[in-house]
């Protein structure tokens, strides 16, 4: 089954980078450079997603491909271990099923929205859920339940290290232990202690590295700028009136899922659904359905932690319809789809196979013309996009910049475009590497003069400028960056006084250093 989703998802190594993963490529290699994130290159995710992206540019290189992989890395691993849970909870063909549902929705999505933070922690969401969920079965007071618990607390610490959102995952399985060992005290403060061990190990032991590295104060101003940000966002009445536009964005790569996480549910009513592993998978789905809400922004990447348990659910759906393929009916009863029964290899050939061609239609058909040289790969991202943001314009200024600028060199973005310079083989010139932190209100002010001061110290031979990129989720403004430009005076003055304007493409202006006297 891995071998299956792995195979069909081999084109999502050719997508383009989105602007995210623009960011977390130049964090990961000026981590492989020696430097620090924040320090030595700014965003505004905590760190674990950074490393990620170091680990999987160190084993694949550095290049999209090379950030693409860290998908295939780690979600055949969420599958192994959904693959298990549900096995626990409805037998081994669920498990199968509620792994494959993972791997095609996950790798049907939209390209800005793979190999994300939200998106790849839910392969550590999911062991985690499998080590509650065995910790909560084992004996009561037994070692197996220690160490599971203790397996449990370790993975939880890591997760709340990617967003302090996941609070609300963590105290689901904490609230499910307690339930099942409720009475059993003794039992319940022996795996409570191996939880907060297990916690202490991994959550303070990254506290205490990244305290090391020093890196601690710029991530209390990314906490405070963060929490501005999101004060935008905090009236849950335009938040409620327009989730109905967010689901449906959501419903065109989960429709599917959606109906049959629908139809457990009525199963569930209808008391088809039995076993308590049902409630913990509902409890799930519930705080990641929190996880998405409490951030009121209905941003694509918000819903990715409700995958792995609407994985389950759809694989309970599709359980219980093909049991009651072979159960029986009165003599006189019309059955057409009996003789399915007496095939479960068949059924199960057929599920298999539905998923397989909606995977291949999202991943391989996309790329058949490229692939086979039948189209250009400016073309082949054509057929990309998000927002303002259009990977074809990117890969055409990385192509004209590559014969006038040498690896390794510097460039400065003015937009949100970081993508341009980790394509390219380029350092940022800045730690800035992109313009909201500069332009935002919620940002410090000192860092725009700090900024100009590092770009007169050492000119890069490009400048890049961005038109038509209106994006006030994250500047606070509604002008382009090209407009907003006009009113960071030292730095229009820096870009007027040593550059001239040379090209246009697409939504880029490109400025060249003038010639030194």
């Amino acid at each position: 089954m891995i071998a299956l989703v792995v195979g069909l998802a081999l084109p999502t190594l050719l997508y383009p980078l989105g602007r995210d993963q623009g960011m977390y490529a130049n964090i990961g290699a000026a981590i492989l450079r020696g430097g620090l994130p924040y320090v030595d290159m700014w965003d505004i995710k905590p760190p674990p997603i950074y490393y990620l992206y170091a680990l999987s540019m160190a084993l694949f290189g550095q290049t999209p491909p090379g950030v693409r992989a860290l998908d295939l890395l780690l979600v055949p691993l969420g599958m192994w271990g959904l693959m298990r849970l549900g096995a626990q909870l409805g037998g081994e063909r669920v498990g199968q099923w509620a792994a494959l549902l993972y791997g095609v929705f996950y790798f049907s999505d939209q390209f800005a929205n793979l190999t994300q933070s939200d998106s790849l922690v839910t392969a550590f969401m999911i062991w985690a859920a499998l080590a509650s969920w065995q910790a909560a079965s084992a004996p009561a007071g037994g070692r197996a339940a220690w160490w599971h618990a203790l397996a449990c607390g370790a993975l939880c610490g890591v997760i709340l290290w990617f967003k302090q959102y996941q609070a609300f995952f963590v105290l689901m399985l904490v609230g499910w232990q307690v339930k099942a060992r409720w009475g059993a005290w003794r039992a319940l403060g022996r795996d409570a202690a191996a939880f907060t061990l297990g916690g202490a190990l991994t959550g303070g032991g990254l506290l205490a590295y990244f305290a090391a590295l020093g890196i601690i104060p710029e991530m209390l101003i990314v906490a405070q700028s963060t929490s501005a940000y999101n004060a935008q966002y905090s009236d849950w009445g335009a938040f409620f009136s327009q989730i109905g536009g967010y689901f449906t964005f959501r419903w065109g790569y989960w429709g599917v899922l959606f109906v049959l996480v629908a139809a457990a549910a009525l199963l569930g009513l209808a008391g088809q659904l039995r076993g308590r592993g049902w409630g913990f998978v509902w409890a799930w789905l519930a705080a990641a359905t929190a996880f998405m809400v409490v951030q009121r922004l209905g941003f694509d990447t918000h819903w990715f932690p409700m995958l792995p348990p609407m994985a389950l659910l759809g694989a309970a759906a599709v359980g219980w319809w093909v049991g009651a393929l072979d159960a029986p009916a009165a003599p006189d009863a019309r059955q057409p789809l009996k003789p399915l029964a007496q095939h479960p290899a068949l059924v199960n050939f057929g599920f298999i196979l539905t998923f397989a061609v909606i995977l291949f239609y999202n991943t391989w058909l996309p790329a058949w013309g490229y692939l086979t040289g039948q189209q250009p790969q400016h073309d082949y991202y054509a057929q990309f996009q998000a927002n303002d943001l259009k990977p074809e314009q990117s890969l055409a200024v990385v192509a004209w910049l590559r014969e006038r600028v040498a690896v390794g060199d510097t460039l400065y973005v003015w937009g949100f475009r970081p993508e341009v310079a980790f394509m390219g083989g380029w350092r940022p010139a800045t730690r800035w590497q992109a313009q909201f932190p500069l332009v935002a209100p919620w940002y410090p002010q000192v860092w725009q003069q700090q900024n100009v001061d590092l770009l007169w110290a050492a000119m890069p031979p490009y400048a890049l400028v961005l038109t038509d990129d209106y994006m006030p989720w994250v500047t606070g403004r509604h002008e382009d960056s090209h407009t907003i430009l006009q009113d960071y005076t030292e730095l229009n003055n820096w870009l007027m006084a040593n550059y001239d304007r040379v090209h246009t493409i697409g939504d880029f202006l490109i400025w060249q250093r003038k010639p030194r006297t």
